[in-house]
């Protein structure tokens, strides 16, 4: 019922998503600080929002992420964007974040800023789907969307990130890695600047690998993690049992399909 399966049928999508883009509501009201944005970036961002769209969609079993408005500040200047992010996350060393308080997103526009945009939507859709997810499931699948790419025939795709894979494929090898002291990081580990790289870099391998599976993963355990069921539960309900899960996730990144990235 839940079937999401972005690996083969992501033409299909990008056309189903062309097609019906007409009938959709625009998604983004940008504000531009003291920046602009050319018509090929705008064209670009609505391509990808629309893709995102549709992959929520397509877990939650719902259409109403067509007409979902996206606003964005868009900054010019980095110390006016620190500012902001000050006041708003206590923080100053990242490029973007989404406010739940605000239902904004507030982006400097660096060289990277496109990617930064990517990741932050799927931010703020997830939330029109599913409020409070943990913050491993929200950056994990902000990280896979936010290296959405198009290639030259108009495909829409996702770029593997070779960076966090190694340093988990390193992580495996060197039996450092630890699902329940993954699981068990807080909400602030993920501003910490010596956990941030390790954490993001899980995070994204886990939905990396949910999505890479003849049979559909990560569907069902947002459907069942909405629905109230913690990861723990959700892992169980799913593959039965933290260990399988486990040991799945080992063999494709030491012997299967991830060992070829």
């Amino acid at each position: 019922m839940y079937h999401l399966n972005l690996s083969r049928p992501i033409v299909l999508v990008l056309l189903l998503c062309i097609i019906a883009a007409s009938a959709q509501a625009q998604i983004f009201h940008i504000n531009t600080i003291n920046c602009k944005l050319t018509n090929t970036d705008v064209e670009l961002l609505n391509k990808m929002g629309r893709f995102e769209a549709n992959f929520y969609n397509q877990v939650f079993g719902t259409t109403k992420n067509d007409s979902l408005i996206v606003d964005i500040n868009l900054y010019g200047k980095r110390g006016e964007y620190k500012q902001v992010q000050k006041d708003a996350i206590h923080t100053t060393f990242i490029d973007g974040f989404y406010s739940p308080v605000d239902n904004k997103i507030f982006v400097y526009k660096s060289d990277e800023y496109m990617k930064t945009l990517f990741h932050e939507t799927s931010h703020n859709l997830l939330r029109y789907n599913f409020p409070h997810p943990p913050q491993w499931l929200n950056e994990g699948i902000a990280t896979l969307l936010g290296y959405l790419v198009e290639t030259t025939d108009n495909r829409i795709l996702y770029d593997p990130q070779v960076q966090y894979i190694k340093q988990v494929k390193d992580s495996l090898r060197n039996n450092r890695f630890n699902f329940n002291n993954f699981f068990a990081n807080k909400g602030q580990d993920w501003f910490n600047k010596e956990k941030r790289p390790m954490l993001y870099a899980t995070s994204y391998c886990i939905i990396y690998f949910m999505i890479n599976q003849d049979k559909d993963y990560l569907a069902p355990i947002l459907v069942l993690m909405k629905k109230g069921y913690s990861t723990s539960e959700a892992i169980k309900a799913v593959f039965g049992s933290l260990a399988e899960f486990t040991n799945q996730f080992h063999y494709f990144y030491l012997v299967g399909a991830g060992t070829k990235i």
